[in-house]
């Protein structure tokens, strides 16, 4: 059954083409130009969300929105306004931005002018699972198989073994055929078919399945709630949980990576990072699988994810660890290294032992590039940008953006930078982890760079915690920037 929207706008214009936009999204649509046809809609009708032009009369568009959040507080409101000019905000008593209209009950806001496909990817950013899964056109069994071509950069994949759906399959999924040509074998609402993904990657040795880019969110949604599950089930090797978790973050980052930053992106993250302290907090023999996991690639998604289990797996050997602890750390490992997007992508592809000076003071900018990026952020608290900031800061001073030393150093930051450079030696040996352990140690002069606590907690986290007794403290030299909220 379609989600049900209520579109409400004094321009018919517009809203005739919305209403029908929306509708080839699969959406039901109702329409009114009032204000006070919405309060009336809103007594008959259930709606998924309640898409309102401020502009409307007869109620107006403010007194609506109050009478919303007064009788219906949990209902999605997406308001769309015209920003107020200069000229308007210094002769107006009452200034309405973003933020006046989200604490007078809106739920997003979308500035006009904008396209179609904002308004879309808005309402799609706050589907639930049960949502996307009420708004499928169910089939029994599958449809035909459908040649398609279209651009490749429309298109994401994922390796054909660690692709997963619900019975229903959410969004089409495909095979690619060469350049610019694919094959839809799964249509979004036909029954899941195993055999049909295991004909293509037994019989025809396919890797990878495809999806389009426009219905990543949902993949994400879906493997998100799926690793959820995973970690809180009993009997399922760590491997397959850490599998799992990494193919979810890995493509969390791509969406983020290419889409930007946005409100219901950073939402999915902080799932991801819940689900990374689930599984550091509750597999007690996570220690068993770090020592011989070894499915990680030479990827930036790959090598992010790598840090941040580590950088979890350290702090939680420290007695002041805590779930917002390591879900802020999880946030900034992710993005620990998003400030490379700004620099040339000569630079970034550039071997380092082929760096100029001219190109290292370049590449020493990333840190500060990534921490401005999420400048304003309201959904990530102060401390990600600082680990953000700092974690090419060495506790020894040699460090850069600014060369800050021992207890100017945040503790967090110092355990992303340990395990940031952990990372890098696991993809550039290729060794499993606890063999790459022993190199990284034997790196001397490297150790001087962290605090030894957290080269000790390191170590430790490869270990039995059994057989650990518990008596580390805040290193006295050190100091903690935790976020009160999740982040």
């Amino acid at each position: 059954m379609a989600l049900k929207v209520l579109l409400a706008d004094p321009n018919e214009e517009w809203i005739s083409s919305a209403k029908k936009f929306l509708e080839e999204q699969l959406y039901k649509v109702d329409v009114v130009t009032n204000g006070k046809d919405v309060q009336l809609a809103m007594y008959n009708t259930k709606f998924f969300a309640v898409i309102m032009n401020i502009e409307i009369k007869d109620h107006s568009g403010l007194q609506v929105l109050k009478f919303l959040k007064t009788n219906y507080p949990s209902q999605r409101v997406v308001l769309i306004h015209k920003p107020m000019t200069e000229e308007e905000k210094a002769l107006s008593d009452d200034i309405y931005d973003e933020e006046a209209y989200k604490k007078l009950g809106a739920t997003e806001v979308l500035e006009l002018p904008f396209e179609m496909n904002a308004l879309h990817e808005c309402l799609e950013g706050h589907q639930s699972l049960g949502d996307m899964m009420q708004s499928l056109d169910k089939q029994d069994g599958q449809r035909e198989e459908e040649e398609v071509k279209s651009e490749d950069d429309n298109y994401t994949k994922v390796k054909i073994d660690e692709f997963y759906t619900s019975k229903a399959v959410l969004f089409d999924v495909f095979i690619k055929l060469g350049a610019g040509r694919y094959l839809k074998i799964l249509h979004a609402g036909d029954t899941f078919s195993k055999e049909r993904i295991d004909k293509y990657k037994n019989e025809k040795n396919v890797d990878y399945l495809y999806f389009h880019v426009k219905d990543r969110r949902k993949y994400i949604q879906y493997t998100n709630f799926l690793t959820q599950k995973l970690i809180k089930t009993k009997g399922v090797g760590g491997d397959k949980k850490l599998s799992m978790l990494k193919n979810v973050s890995e493509k969390f980052l791509e969406t983020a990576f290419q889409e930007g930053m946005k409100p219901q992106v950073m939402e999915q993250g902080k799932q991801v990072c819940e689900n990374v302290y689930n599984l550091i907090e509750k597999d007690e023999s996570l220690y068993k699988t770090l020592r011989e996991w070894q499915d990680f690639d030479p990827s930036a998604y790959s090598h992010s994810y790598l840090t941040t289990v580590f950088a979890a797996a350290i702090i939680k050997r420290f007695e002041w660890q805590s779930k917002t602890t390591i879900e802020a750390t999880a946030m900034a490992c992710l993005f620990h290294d998003v400030g490379k997007m700004q620099l040339p992508k000569e630079l970034i592809e550039k071997k380092k032992e082929d760096y100029t000076d001219e190109d290292w003071e370049q590449y020493k900018k990333h840190p500060e590039l990534g921490a401005a990026m999420f400048e304003g952020n309201r959904t990530v608290g102060n401390s990600v940008q600082q680990m953000i900031l700092q974690h090419h800061e060495y506790f020894d001073g040699t460090g850069f953006p600014h060369g800050k030393r021992g207890s100017k150093i945040l503790t967090l930051s110092n355990i992303v930078c340990c395990a940031n450079d952990f990372a890098n030696t696991i993809v550039e040996t290729g060794e499993k982890p606890v063999d790459a352990l022993k190199i990284f140690l034997e790196k001397r002069e490297q150790m001087t760079r962290y605090n030894s606590l957290i080269v000790e907690c390191l170590i430790k986290s490869f270990v039995d915690p059994a057989k650990i007794i518990k008596e580390h403290k805040l290193p006295s030299n050190s100091r903690i920037m935790a976020s009160k909220k999740a982040s």
